[in-house]
């Protein structure tokens, strides 16, 4: 047994089997490297779902809210409380105003020209 143990095929074998260890290893560590990256990405996209679930959580109960529906109400569908008065403003319209300007026909140098020369 003990010339097996010092002979060269002994040696041979013990460095295949520890090659063949080493292989196996690698792998595994490999596909345990693998799992979890991917437990780490999943875990990050439940953290945003659950983020973006408490968010819209906080906008229902803000759509429930009763100052929400008043504000709603009035807006969209132009409701007043008892006691209210509504003014309505008559709006501007900048296009009227715009119409009143009047420009100049002349081309650039010659307004450059004007502007220095003082020539009309």
């Amino acid at each position: 047994m003990k010339d097996f143990l010092k002979s060269k095929i002994a040696t041979a074998m013990l460095a295949g089997a520890l090659i063949f260890i080493m292989v196996i290893t690698a792998r595994i560590l490999s596909s345990k490297r693998q799992v979890d990256q991917e437990i780490a990405k999943l875990e990050s996209q439940i953290n945003k779902m659950q983020t973006d679930n408490e968010q819209l959580s906080d906008l229902v109960k803000y759509f429930n809210t009763p100052e929400y529906q008043e504000k709603q109400a009035r807006e969209k569908l132009n409701l007043k409380k008892d006691g209210e008065y509504v003014v309505v403003l008559p709006s501007t319209n900048n296009a009227e105003e715009t119409d009143d300007l009047t420009l100049d026909p002349s081309q650039n140098y010659q307004r450059w020209f004007n502007y220095f020369f003082h020539a009309n």
